[in-house]
């Protein structure tokens, strides 16, 4: 474990790398999260231990997404490719984090996700990319707060966030809010049908608080699924749910992380900003 000395100061955030293409944005959405405000940022590479044991099967390949050209994927370059990956993602969280002067440490984890959300219960904010579709090439990852903004359609992606009640003041609103302003993105807001009556409302004190672009859109449904093929096709940003009184739950994170291809803000209900 790698860590920056210091006494704590501000929120908590735990930001999960996986080694997939997902990560490089994630990296944009940490930057944004810590750019006015001082952070304890703490970053987690999962090992997937499903992938160590594919390798050890005797007809594995990996393909090259270039080339196409396949080769075998043994455990020892399975290894070296998560000791790159590892190394690239600690770098980015210490250069977002030393830019600010946040606090910061990293660790490496082999295992499930919901042991790694296990340590993060005490958190305020967690971030994740989307599930792995594929290892990260070496320029995937090099970038860092620069490089996130890269170009002029990704930068009009909005920030979208999950409503599942009419409350302007719920910390998942707060902080798509903040992350739209600080990554200077517009901000869709998702209420299924039972808010429908607030939505004037939220929108016109949004409207006064935030961003230029702001929207709220109601979801026809409450089902789940609804609500995650309208936030789909908004394309957004990133996403910024509200943990719940459950907590951070592996169910509903890997859920939300497999269908869409945006990173994950987890905000914990209980927790308020500094």
């Amino acid at each position: 474990m790698t860590a920056s000395s210091g006494e704590p100061r501000g929120r908590r955030i735990v930001v999960v790398f996986g080694g997939g293409r997902a990560d490089a944005s994630v990296a944009g959405v940490l930057a944004s999260l810590v750019s006015e405000s001082p952070a304890d940022v703490t970053g987690v590479f999962i090992e997937d231990l499903a992938l160590f044991r594919l390798a050890e099967l005797p007809f594995t390949t990996e393909v090259c997404r270039v080339t196409t050209m396949r080769r075998p994927l043994t455990t020892a370059e399975l290894e070296r490719q998560m000791r790159i990956q590892a190394s690239r993602a600690e770098r980015t969280v210490r250069q977002v984090a030393e830019q600010v002067g946040s606090r910061w440490s990293f660790r490496k984890h082999r295992g499930r996700l919901s042991s790694a959300l296990a340590e993060a219960m005490d958190v305020d904010l967690l971030l994740l990319g989307a599930a792995r579709r594929a290892l990260a090439t070496a320029g995937e990852l090099s970038a860092t707060a620069r490089t996130v903004r890269a170009s002029e359609a990704e930068a009009r992606r909005p920030i979208a966030v999950i409503v599942e009640r009419a409350d302007v003041g719920s910390r998942a609103i707060d902080a798509a809010l903040e992350l739209a302003q600080r990554s200077g993105r517009g901000l869709i807001l998702f209420l299924p049908p039972e808010t429908s009556t607030a939505t004037a409302e939220i929108a016109r004190r949004l409207q006064a608080l935030g961003p230029r672009r702001v929207s709220v859109r109601t979801v026809s449904s409450s089902d789940a699924d609804a609500m995650l093929s309208a936030v789909r096709r908004a394309g957004p940003a990133a996403l910024v749910v509200d943990a719940g009184e459950g907590g951070f739950e592996e169910a509903k994170i890997d859920a939300l992380r497999r269908d869409l291809s945006c990173p994950l803000l987890v905000v914990r209900s209980a927790a308020l900003s500094p």
